[in-house]
């Protein structure tokens, strides 16, 4: 019986020398806030094919397509990629997708998602961005 208070004790104090400090826990990531719809840019000409009546979907196996939660946000991506030369200058529009943001988007980097999923083109965003 004397054995074990001392060895119970050390126990205790080895565990408390260890692990006494808890390692700071990370904070939960900060969730997006809600988009009540989902915005992309691409070429223009889809204008005729959407304003005609056809179905037009988009297909991120054929080409990326960036999601933006505001028409504001996808001009000024738009215009800021141009401008990087990483796309060329033509005609663009602005584009409403259907579906949620949490369903079609994978991120693709800090503030930054791709589209996942097919996803058709709901409306083109007219007002001046």
């Amino acid at each position: 019986m004397k054995l074990r208070v001392p060895l119970g004790i050390m126990l205790a104090l080895l565990l408390t020398a260890c692990g006494g400090k808890n390692a700071p826990e990370e904070p939960p990531a900060p969730q997006p806030t809600p988009c009540p719809f989902v915005y992309v840019y691409a070429p223009g000409n889809y204008i005729i094919d959407i304003a005609g009546g056809a179905e037009v979907v988009l297909d991120p196996m054929a080409q990326d397509f960036s999601l933006f939660c505001a028409p504001a946000d996808a001009r000024a991506a738009l215009n800021a990629e141009i401008a990087a030369g990483r796309l060329p200058e033509g005609d663009w529009r602005i584009y409403r997708v259907e579906g949620q943001f949490d369903d079609l988007a994978q991120k693709s980097g800090p503030n930054q998602y791709m589209l996942k999923r097919m996803a058709p083109i709901v409306d083109w965003v007219t007002e001046d961005i």
